[in-house]
């Protein structure tokens, strides 16, 4: 994996890419740190907050539903560029919010730049791959999740030392301009797609040919929501694991993810798209099912092994999207993209009405129901 890794970032183009997703899961994740601080502040209760917080998923997926056309209009590049510097900014609005309406709108702009950002840069690595005829799809994935736990390890910190989180953001905002005007912007700005053919439509709805694609990224993008908004939970109230081993379960969890996604070229090159995804499924299937058991330390390494399994699925997909035949290639990334975030926004909405009338571990029965379904579709569309 070193070398690898390596070979990946002496590539001034691919760590670009690499430093783009790392710097959307990082600055996601400084957001997700600030959040019970906003909910004090604004006197919002969980409810109100909860309803809130569906806002950013909904930008998202509207935003993803026009990329298509918007990266044909300027280029993968360019567009990354401008998605990430407005992304910068947006990150800021929830900080700044001084209601609940405030938040809400401050959440959707947040959504929409999200959305933005992950069509655009995963545009660019597509287009990396088939110009350059190599696979770096899962590990510049991998930078997103290395992003998310650099991200919340110093945004907690930060938060814990009552650093502003308006100063905070602001410096991270000025810093990521520079680095983006510096040396991402140079590096794959001028990076477009020129064999795209004509603009992909406005909505981005599956087509037939893509149905597998676009629901094996439902399915398995509501158990990536599941297991980040309920893991803590589920370990601490049903389980009783108490507070300080519950963040345990989304920490192996975003681990197994990122060591995964960063060794995932290497496996798709040898073991082809297909047994990813199938193995994959297999990996976390027997996850869930340890998690569902009644013993912390299982439930533990279940996430871990769900974190495995879960992490070079949706690489696989996207690259995957992009290359069906007849279809545009910025199309088919959204097409998919899009499906997979409404799993990730209604997944743990379903999951805690399912935990509402029947238990959590229930609501866990659904993810493995989910994932099942997953292998068999990865089985009839690869």
């Amino acid at each position: 994996m070193l070398r690898r890794l390596y070979v990946y970032t002496g590539n001034s183009r691919y760590l670009s890419a690499g430093l783009t997703f790392f710097i959307l899961g990082t600055l996601f994740s400084f957001w997700v740190t600030r959040i019970p601080e906003v909910k004090v502040h604004l006197g919002l209760s969980e409810g109100a907050l909860g309803i809130a917080l569906f806002f950013t998923p909904m930008g998202a997926i509207i935003s993803m539903l026009i990329s298509g056309r918007l990266i044909h209009a300027v280029g993968e590049g360019r567009t990354t560029v401008y998605a990430l510097l407005f992304f910068c900014l947006a990150v800021v609005l929830p900080i700044l919010a001084i209601d609940f309406i405030s938040l809400c709108m401050g959440l959707f702009v947040l959504g929409l730049g999200m959305g933005w950002l992950d069509i655009a840069m995963n545009a660019v690595v597509n287009t990396i791959e088939k110009t350059e005829k190599v696979s770096i799809m899962s590990t510049t994935h991998g930078f997103y999740s290395l992003g998310g736990i650099a991200g919340g390890s110093v945004g907690g910190v930060l938060a814990g030392l009552g650093v502003d989180p308006v100063i905070h953001f602001i410096i991270s905002g000025l810093l990521i301009f520079a680095v983006t005007f510096l040396f991402i912007g140079r590096q794959i700005g001028h990076i477009r797609d020129d064999s795209n053919g004509e603009s992909a439509p406005l909505f981005a709805l599956p087509r037939p040919s893509m149905v597998g694609l676009a629901m094996i990224a439902f399915c398995i993008m509501i158990g990536e929501g599941a297991v980040a908004d309920w893991s803590t939970v589920y370990l601490d109230e049903f389980l009783g694991s108490g507070a300080t081993l519950a963040g345990f379960g989304y920490a192996a969890f975003s681990l197994t993810m990122t060591l995964g996604r960063f060794n995932g070229d290497h496996y798709i090159q040898q073991y082809g798209r297909a047994r990813v995804i199938l193995f994959g499924a297999v990996i976390a299937i027997l996850g869930i099912l340890l998690l569902l058991t009644t013993a912390v330390n299982w439930a533990i390494a279940g996430f871990a092994m769900v974190g495995l399994g879960y992490s070079c699925i949706i690489p696989v997909l996207f690259s995957s999207a992009s290359r069906v035949v007849g279809v545009n290639p910025a199309y088919g990334l959204a097409s998919v993209a899009s499906a997979g975030y409404f799993g990730f926004l209604i997944g743990p909405v379903i999951i805690g009405l399912i935990a509402e009338v029947y238990g959590l571990n229930n609501g866990f029965v659904l993810l493995l129901v989910l994932t099942i379904i997953a292998f068999f579709w990865a089985r009839r569309s690869f």
